[in-house]
């Protein structure tokens, strides 16, 4: 079995959800979805597209007319697929620079906010919120500046902090990371704010076909430990790269609807919190790993996207990286920076090049993840001894 990768696509909720509605939009309306940072239910207006990409789309397409041509504001530690995003959209952007812990760097913000500056987009790194200094400080240049604001929750998708989270006039994020299903996407727009309503186009897109062929191939190949991880892996990126084929917004398909409002939420946030905790307790000792994502991501009101550990270096982290994925774990890169688009500052390069993210979701149990940790322990005890080749061949970045 992998730890780590794709989902397999959840047949068991989908069809017992399916059993209890006339169809997918009834189970919708009969289900819903709880979005944790809503505390004081600001955000009525939801839509349901088919991935965090195409929800930035449509959040900067429905902004469009109040933004006036003006430039988005972004942070320089980021996924491809937020740039993507914005060129889908024919709007352009600046940047400003993290800091190493993960805050935004409030003087590189100020510096950066022109007369041309129509929007701050800022992410919420590996469940934590940002600071309430700094969200205080969004608030207020934006208010001073009459510039929108724009949440990325995709890694804090269920994490709730009233006064650090939900006062964007949008939040965006992608749904399919957290639950077992093909496609999912969101778009939270604030109560009372004017914007371009747009229709969603059909569903079933070339990348849902593809991730099907990924589910089944999971599935495969969880059952057959001799088989070839590079296939596998290689498939995967095929499907992940499908993704910037096409980013017109559609909508969420039936089968993955019945999945996301059917599954069972607080079981997968609790889950999750006891691995993460797990994870924490038996590594933060370790002293050749830093553990970039907080001790909070596991208090319940935090729950963690994944496991961050930062490497010595990238080289370190790249055999890391090998190492693991030989061993049946298949972390992620939190990312590979586009760099052909901009230049990052030395904070978000040193954090690109040094992160590994394990996956400690509602698949696993305590079990699987002491065989996570059994694997990064012995991979620091023994990485001396481990040959060159061994640092790239499985090296992904997925967004």
């Amino acid at each position: 079995m992998f730890i780590g990768g794709f989902y397999s696509l959840d047949i068991e909720t989908m069809l017992k959800t399916q059993q209890t509605v006339e169809n997918a939009d009834e189970c919708k309306e009969k289900y819903g979805f709880r979005l944790m940072c809503d505390v004081e239910n600001n955000y009525n207006q939801r839509i349901y597209t088919n991935n965090g990409r195409t929800a930035s789309v449509y959040a900067f397409n429905h902004c469009r007319e109040k933004m006036k041509g003006k430039k988005v504001l972004l942070p320089d530690y980021l996924c491809l697929s937020v740039i993507s995003a914005l060129k889908a959209a024919e709007a352009e952007y600046d940047f400003y620079h993290i800091n190493k812990d993960l805050t935004i760097n409030i003087d590189s913000m100020e510096k950066a906010i022109t007369q041309d500056t129509g929007m701050i987009y800022f992410i919420h790194y590996f469940s934590v919120p940002q600071s309430k200094a700094v969200t205080d400080k969004i608030k207020a240049l934006a208010k001073t500046h009459s510039l929108l604001i724009m949440e990325d929750i995709t890694q804090a998708l269920f994490s709730r902090d009233k006064e650090r989270m939900g006062f964007g006039d949008y939040i965006v994020g992608s749904t399919r990371k957290w639950y077992p299903m093909t496609d999912g996407g969101i778009v939270a727009v604030r109560n009372g704010l004017d914007g371009k309503s747009l229709p969603l186009m059909q569903p079933y897109d070339e990348s849902v076909y593809k991730e099907l062929l990924i589910s089944s191939l999971r599935a495969y190949y969880d059952t057959h430990s001799d088989a070839m991880k590079q296939l596998y892996l290689d498939r995967e990126a095929e499907a992940n790269a499908g993704r910037y084929k096409d980013l017109t917004p559609r909508e969420m398909t039936d089968e993955s609807k019945y999945i996301f409002f059917g599954t069972d939420t607080a079981g997968l946030m609790a889950r999750r919190c006891e691995n993460y905790s797990y994870l924490y307790d038996r590594l933060k000792s370790l002293p050749e790993i830093t553990i970039a994502s907080s001790e909070q991501a596991g208090n319940g009101e935090y729950v963690p996207f994944g496991f961050t550990l930062l490497a010595k270096d990238r080289k370190d982290r790249d055999r890391m990286y090998g190492y693991l994925v030989d061993n049946g774990i298949i972390p992620e890169i939190q990312w590979k920076l586009p760099v052909e688009y901009y230049a990052p500052g030395k904070a978000a390069m040193e954090l690109s090049e040094r992160n590994l993210m394990i996956q400690c979701d509602q698949r696993y149990c305590i079990r699987d993840m002491a065989y996570v940790c059994e694997k990064v322990e012995e991979y620091c005890r023994t990485k001396k001894r481990l040959r060159p080749e061994a640092e790239s061949r499985f090296s992904r970045s997925r967004c």
